[in-house]
């Protein structure tokens, strides 16, 4: 860990990061999304941008207006006049029912634009993601993806928030290759997670991250072998009788073997994360060495990650 990798609440770069920023808050609680993205948006409108916080727990629209009129006098006024919108995250990712990246990213694109069209310097956006499931998981990294590659040139800066609480190591480290920063508070210190090889997770990520590991190792196994022997008693009866049903059974047995692969699948994922942690010093005692970002592995090199839908 650097001095260079490390931030304090007034200096943060999310506080006033340039045009075609998109970053990561990685919160603990509403207090981390207040003490950040309160300077940020205030910063926002003091360049005269557009901005728009898309909110979800902890800190829904009421509550972030609330929070921000405490620090932007003239709030409602740029609110009446549409300078700033908050709004919840439904009525902008789920507008349809579900998430669908090319809306999100044409909404974003097409804020921005209409931002500068109106006179404005650009736009400031923030989108809180603890609405999002495991099912969409994937689908939204490729979204987050995208939105690198869209706004890089653009007049629009981006903080993506996501909670710590769903993210595992490998979620971390998907988080960290789809942003240009990645930030979390440590010790009450906004520090950079960088995740090159030889990077580590903060200590709370690394200890969680290991628990859960070892916790997915044991169901799998526990589960596969209780789901095993009596689907191989279930094939021998099938074989015995030899009755009209009997193709049924093997072929429902067939499905639940199926199942049981998918199990020892996530079994060998799991056991392959944490040999890569344990590898590369992750889950050791001692804090590894911080890099600058941009030499973070793709995801795909990873083990895949089990995700609570």
């Amino acid at each position: 860990m650097t001095d260079g990798d490390c931030f304090t609440d007034k200096t943060t770069v999310l506080s006033r990061p340039p045009w075609g920023t998109h970053a990561c808050l990685v919160y603990r609680n509403r207090h981390d999304l207040i003490d950040t993205l309160v300077p940020y948006f205030q910063s926002g409108l003091e360049q005269n941008a557009c901005c728009v916080w898309i909110t979800a727990d902890p800190l829904q629209a009421g509550a972030a207006r609330k929070v921000l009129r405490r620090s932007v006098k003239s709030l409602d006024r740029r609110l009446k006049r549409g300078q700033i919108e908050i709004l919840d995250a439904r009525d902008w990712y789920l507008q349809d029912g579900g998430f669908s990246r090319s809306a999100a990213l044409n909404s974003c694109v097409k804020k921005g634009l209409e931002a500068q069209e109106r006179g404005y310097e650009g736009l400031f956006i923030s989108g809180n993601v603890s609405w999002l499931t495991g099912a969409e998981w994937d689908v939204f990294m490729e979204y987050e993806a995208m939105v690198n590659r869209a706004i890089g040139n653009s007049r629009i800066a981006a903080i993506c928030a996501y909670p710590l609480g769903v993210c595992g190591a490998r979620e971390l480290l998907e988080i960290a290759s789809t942003h240009q920063l990645a930030v979390i508070r440590q010790d009450g210190v906004w520090r950079r997670i960088t995740l090159a090889e030889e990077a580590a997770l903060p200590d709370e990520g690394k200890k969680w991250a290991i628990g859960q590991i070892e916790a997915n190792i044991e169901q799998f196994a526990t589960l596969a072998d209780r789901i095993r022997h009596p689907l191989q008693v279930l094939m021998a009866i099938a074989d015995l009788i030899e009755s009209d049903q009997s193709d049924t059974i093997r072929q429902q047995a067939r499905e639940i073997d199926a199942v049981v692969r998918q199990l020892d699948s996530g079994w060998a994922g799991s056991r392959a994360v944490r040999e890569y942690l344990m590898n590369h010093d992750l889950a050791g005692s001692g804090p590894a060495p911080f890099t600058e970002p941009g030499t973070c592995p793709h995801p795909s090199e990873y083990p895949d990650s089990r995700r609570s839908s």
